[in-house]
């Protein structure tokens, strides 16, 4: 299940049904965020739960124990019908794949937004089956998540930039990242696109991380560093005045990926370079979650991982089975279409330069149809045509294609489009339509007309005599 839509609401109504069975079970996880996280959720429906690990005691009367993987391998093994495997992307480590030879004749349940690791490797030798739930963009469709805007704000020269084990060398991805230019597009690209705004930074590590932090509270904006080591109390206080919106960014170094539960939070801004799909889909997932008040979470890209990974709203194909060659990029996200100040135009993965600042949106066949209507618009400015006419070419087109109807999107964006030249000094009067124009065009999101019955519409007799076809190799 993506990130935000409660893969820990769903497996605590699984324990549920197990406790109240008088089953055994044991939930496994890496960080200590994830026990509060689960112990709160079970509290909420009346399970009490025993705990495996540092620095508490252990009750092992408790059938339901919730407990650190560290920590559990050097602790007694409470008994188990079911074990549940939180974020269970990291379930080939070693320390959990004990668990199958001490559990032999155990259920395993693992829970994922992202089944992929770094390696390519599969889970189809720990797991039997993969459940999907819906895409992450029937979510967003149905408002269990929040759309993305997402803005390209930098895309950093990573070219001598070595890898090891499947990810970019940290020193030297730090010491790219920590170019005077790079740091300063951080605060600047705050600023101008959310400032004000909550916003978790995710940084290369504790030094970069730092110094981004600085630069912030440099610029009157208060900020706050995190990482592993930063004290628990202290790291407590931060989240809290971060929650209480006292502190506006935090910047943390691997912290705030998994199990960070503040739905409004409202921006995410990436500062990490990193060839880990299952880590940028962790990071962008910070800001999807629906809070009151909140239509979007902003994603300020100023690591350039559009290249590396495409929209984090992509639908994706996930599979049990391992990759020889990892590709996180899909074939037909291959290219992206850009919003630049309402204008969509299609742009080149190979001149990324030409993106920074301009927000990206899908290549649907939504969007593709408006970018053949934007040539359309151009080519009947230059011709000097009616504003009108586009309109009904882009109709036409729809027609012969055999698109049923006009979408929503469809009709306000050319709306938005034709109203900028219906304007005094945009264009001549005898070219302009009456504002109430649009007002009958909403029958066209039911059905549209025939070829026939639509030639009677067109604004004049030059109008009909030219076909979408005519513009040859411009569409």
């Amino acid at each position: 299940m993506p990130t935000g839509t409660g893969k820990t609401v769903l497996f605590s109504e699984i324990v549920k049904m197990g406790f109240e069975k008088q089953r055994k079970i044991l939930i496994a996880v890496h960080r200590i965020e994830l026990i509060d996280q689960i112990t709160k959720k079970l509290n909420e429906k009346g399970i009490n739960v025993g705990h495996i690990v540092a620095g508490k005691n252990t009750d092992y009367s408790k059938i339901i124990q919730v407990a650190s993987i560290q920590t559990l391998s050097r602790r007694e093994r409470p008994d188990a019908n079911l074990i549940i495997i939180d974020e269970c992307h990291h379930a080939k480590a070693a320390s959990y794949k004990k668990l199958w030879a001490l559990y032999p004749h155990a259920k395993f349940l693992g829970v994922t937004a992202t089944p992929i690791r770094l390696s390519g490797e599969g889970f189809d030798d720990i797991f039997d089956e993969l459940i999907l739930s819906m895409s992450t963009s029937r979510f967003i469709e149905e408002g269990y998540l929040v759309p993305i805007s997402h803005y390209v704000q930098a895309n950093p020269d990573l070219s001598n930039v070595k890898t090891s084990k499947g990810d970019y060398v940290t020193k030297m991805l730090s010491n790219v990242m920590m170019d005077n230019r790079l740091m300063m597009n951080l605060v600047d690209s705050y600023k101008e696109k959310c400032n004000g705004k909550t916003a978790i930074v995710f940084a290369v590590d504790v030094e970069h991380s730092k110094d981004i932090a600085y630069r912030f509270n440099s610029a009157g904006i208060i900020a706050r560093h995190v990482d592993a080591k930063t004290p628990a109390n202290e790291r407590e206080q931060i989240l809290k005045d971060f929650k209480s919106g006292r502190v506006k960014v935090i910047s943390n170094v691997e912290i705030i990926t998994e199990g960070f539960d503040f739905p409004e939070c409202q921006v995410v801004q990436l500062a990490r370079p990193t060839k880990s799909l299952a880590l940028y889909l962790q990071m962008i997932g910070r800001v999807m979650r629906p809070a009151q008040g909140k239509n979007e979470g902003v994603v300020l890209d100023n690591a350039g991982l559009w290249l590396e990974h495409g929209l984090s709203d992509a639908d994706r194909i996930w599979s049990l089975k391992g990759k020889k060659k990892r590709r996180n990029i899909p074939r037909e996200f291959n290219e992206l279409a850009i919003d630049d100040e309402g204008v969509i135009r299609e742009v080149s993965r190979f001149r990324p330069e030409e993106v920074n600042g301009l927000k990206l949106i899908p290549m649907t066949e939504e969007f593709r149809r408006l970018i053949i209507f934007e040539d359309i618009l151009k080519i009947a400015i230059q011709t000097e045509r009616k504003l009108l006419y586009p309109y009904f070419q882009y109709i036409k087109y729809l027609i012969k294609i055999g698109q049923q109807k006009l979408t929503k999107i469809e009709l306000e964006y050319i709306k938005k489009r034709l109203n900028y030249y219906n304007q005094e000094g945009r264009s001549l009067p005898e070219k302009r339509f009456k504002p109430g124009f649009w007002m009958v065009q909403q029958k066209y999101l039911t059905a549209l007309p025939t070829l026939e019955s639509l030639d009677g519409t067109y604004v004049s007799e030059r109008d009909k005599t030219l076909d979408y076809n005519d513009f040859g190799d411009s569409l």
